[in-house]
């Protein structure tokens, strides 16, 4: 009985040496960059037909290593292209027989699936570098998952419950090869758990405006607000956002009335004032389609109000606010102006209609006057104009002067002659300053 005991003793201690000994000579190989011999070993000890069951978790632990370390190496990695498919279903193969992983993390052995998760991130890095977005994303949304893998399992040192920096990253290879509905999974991660900083404002803009192309209302609002709570410094550009995604779902007879509905409870601010006054102004012809003459001019109208508003919220600093504002009620000037031109003849009937018309050009000229005067005031003081300002700042001159001499022409006929030399005097100046500002 004792020889028995003693034998069945022997036989163990020897299977376990020969386990031993396989793990000691691969090591030894991977350590000497020998990989062939290494792979040989181990392929060989895992295809054994006689591969006892307790000696599989083992195996297969050193096939992932093997191989992940052969994936990993700068030199022999590339002539195996496919090493860390291996390696990884040796390793997946293992976690169904031991699914605690308490062998892998007591040998050292998560160190085969660090050098995959490393290669991955060199070839990613690589393509980056050139610009080739595609196989970027390939190789970093690889690295992301295996590393979502390794931190689930605990087999990282990292607290974290993701890997920011490699979500990030394979999200920006995933919007720059054009695959937009990648880029917002993997944004999506990062703004669920509201993280921040100076590398991250960038992914609430994309998201807010990819929800806002495909129209889903839902998203679009939940990522907008988190966008408020976790950057309210921008505020001004979440507003801009709001607006964008308000003009583009409603009708200009809505958007009318919900701005009226806003200006009267005094919640609009600069940004949205601009916002309402640049949809009001579209020449969109299928916007406008359907609206008659007088809407299409209270359109106007409204635009050159929103912009009057904007320019008053920052305290007569935006010289383009007046601008706009001015430039809106000369347009609906000059629709009466063609309409005064439409009633030609001598009669009782024609000409008190053109008084009536002119009546009310006058109202508006005087508006557009008070508006672009406001505008030449700050465009012209201004030393470091942009090219739209100066642009607008000889349509200021151009368009004061068109009034004045209206006005000049007008003393013939309202009674006020008097005030001929004042408007004439007026429209030589801003006619003379026409296109001399550059």
């Amino acid at each position: 009985m004792k020889k028995i005991i003693l034998l069945i003793a022997l036989s163990f201690s020897f299977s376990s040496y020969l386990m031993a000994q396989d793990g000691d000579v691969i090591a030894l190989y991977v350590s000497q960059k020998k990989f062939d011999k290494a792979k040989e070993q181990v392929d060989k000890w895992t295809a054994d037909p006689k591969l006892k069951d307790k000696e599989k978790p083992t195996a297969l632990l050193w096939k992932s290593y093997v191989y992940g370390q052969l994936y990993g190496d700068s030199a022999m990695g590339p002539q195996s292209p496919d090493a860390d498919a291996v390696s990884l279903d040796a390793f997946y193969q293992y976690q169904q027989l031991d699914p605690s992983l308490k062998q892998m993390k007591e040998g050292n052995f998560v160190n085969g699936l660090s050098s995959v998760y490393n290669g991955y991130i060199v070839r990613g890095n690589d393509y980056w570098k050139a610009k080739t977005w595609d196989s970027a994303f390939k190789y970093f949304s690889k690295a992301e998952r295996l590393g979502q893998v390794m931190i689930d399992n605990k087999l990282t040192q990292s607290t974290s419950t993701i890997d920011t920096t490699m979500v990030l990253f394979t999200g920006v290879a995933a919007q720059n090869s054009k695959q937009l509905d990648s880029a917002a999974k993997y944004y999506s991660r990062l703004a669920d758990l509201k993280i921040t900083g100076e590398d991250y404002a960038s992914i609430y803009q994309f998201l807010i405006q990819y929800y806002m192309d495909k129209k889903d209302n839902d998203d679009f609002k939940k990522y907008l607000a988190l966008a408020k709570e976790v950057y309210p410094d921008s505020a001004s550009t979440w507003s801009q956002y709001e607006m964008s995604n308000m003009t583009a779902n409603a009708s200009l007879t809505e958007l009318l009335q919900k701005y009226q509905q806003e200006s009267s409870a005094g919640s609009l601010d600069e940004q949205k004032l601009v916002a309402y006054g640049e949809a009001f102004a579209t020449n969109d012809s299928a916007q406008l389609n359907g609206l008659d003459s007088t809407q299409k001019v209270q359109l106007k109208l409204a635009a050159a109000q929103a912009y009057g508003k904007a320019f008053d919220a920052t305290n007569g600093a935006n010289g383009l606010y007046a601008f706009g504002a001015g430039y809106y009620y000369h347009y609906a000037f000059e629709v009466l102006d063609d309409r005064y031109h439409g009633y030609t003849g001598e009669s009782a009937a024609l000409k008190a209609k053109r008084n009536d018309i002119a009546k009310e050009q006058m109202l508006y000229a005087d508006t557009s006057a008070a508006w672009l005067e406001k505008a030449f005031a700050v465009l012209s003081a201004k030393q470091d104009r942009e090219k739209l300002e100066t642009a607008n700042l000889n349509h200021t001159v151009n368009f004061l002067s068109q009034i004045y001499l209206w006005k000049r022409d007008r003393t013939k006929f309202d009674g006020n002659a008097a005030d001929y030399d004042k408007y004439d005097a007026l429209y030589k100046k801003y006619d003379e300053l026409f296109n001399t500002f550059k």
